[in-house]
């Protein structure tokens, strides 16, 4: 392979990590409102792309939130692993335990499926009384 195809191979390698890391950057944002979580997009995109939203994190505390339809939301926990997670209208908000999958940690969290409200809680499996509830509202 000569100089110039490892040259482009190499910036082509860097440009994919550095829009690759923008993104995880993107999702890891936070919100300091404690009681409501915004549905505002967290996009990505390079020179007239496409871009790439990020799902709606909902931080520890928070008591509603508000998603549009096939958004996905994150529950901030510090442990992941310990916490179970359901909804009380799976046919508005699928939901999906945290979990470790090939070394890397995967926040509990979920689908808009479609237009309405459901609960959102998570339980402590070390404590079963340490519970978060958050009234989740789906939008168009």
């Amino acid at each position: 392979m000569n100089a110039t195809a490892r040259r482009g191979i190499t910036i082509a390698a860097a440009s994919v990590l550095a829009l690759g890391g923008a993104g995880i950057l993107t999702a890891c944002g936070g919100s300091s409102d404690s009681t409501t979580s915004s549905s505002a997009a967290a996009s990505s995109s390079s020179e007239g792309g496409t871009g790439v939203i990020g799902p709606v994190i909902v931080e520890p505390g928070t008591t509603t939130a508000e998603i549009s339809v096939g958004r996905t939301m994150t529950f901030n926990v510090a442990d992941p692993m310990l916490w179970m997670i359901s909804s009380s209208d799976l046919e508005v908000m699928t939901v999906t335990a945290g979990k470790e999958d090939m070394g890397a940690t995967f926040l509990p969290g979920g689908e808009a499926l479609k237009e309405g409200t459901t609960e959102i809680v998570l339980t402590n499996m070390d404590n079963t009384d340490d519970k978060w509830t958050i009234q989740v509202t789906v939008t168009p």
